[in-house]
């Protein structure tokens, strides 16, 4: 059945419920803190609808973001890292390659072997191996992109 089609013809409950999070007595079931991607000192708009919950066909319950909120979202019995919650986002991939961060925003890639651009992944404001550190409720995630040239597209 088509998550669309029963969207359309649901209440707000199941609504949410569908597009990622469970909602008990007004409050979220989930784990949530903040996230930011920032490329160049630009801000990515994460409240963009391509990478909401609710606008994608390819989201994930694992971990997601949805409209009106800044916030992350995850469920599950078992925590992401932070490295595999940027890759579970809709328009987003991580890879590691020799060692080195790969991420692609938009169909834009930053490789981290490439001379002039780094890759910094902060839980709250504290640096971190993405691939090591599992995203805890509460945490503020931040993914820093810095280039001194365009990045090539993949």
């Amino acid at each position: 059945m088509n998550r669309r089609a029963v969207i359309a013809g649901a209440g707000s409950a199941t609504l949410l419920a569908l597009a990622g999070c469970v909602f008990v007595d007004g409050t979220v079931e989930a784990d949530r803190g903040d996230i930011a991607v920032v490329v160049d000192g630009e801000p990515i708009d994460l409240s963009a609808d391509r990478f909401q919950s609710e606008n994608v066909e390819n989201d994930s319950i694992k971990f997601h973001l949805h409209e009106n909120t800044d916030d992350w979202f995850m469920e599950g019995e078992e925590p992401v890292t932070f490295a595999e919650g940027i890759d579970l986002l809709p328009h987003f991939a991580y890879a590691q390659r020799d060692g080195d961060h790969v991420v692609t925003v938009d169909g834009t890639t930053y490789d981290g072997s490439e001379s002039g651009t780094e890759l910094t992944f902060l839980v709250d404001d504290d640096p971190v191996d993405p691939t090591e550190y599992v995203v805890d409720d509460g945490d503020e995630l931040r993914l820093d992109i810095t280039t001194d040239a365009d990045a090539s597209d993949e």
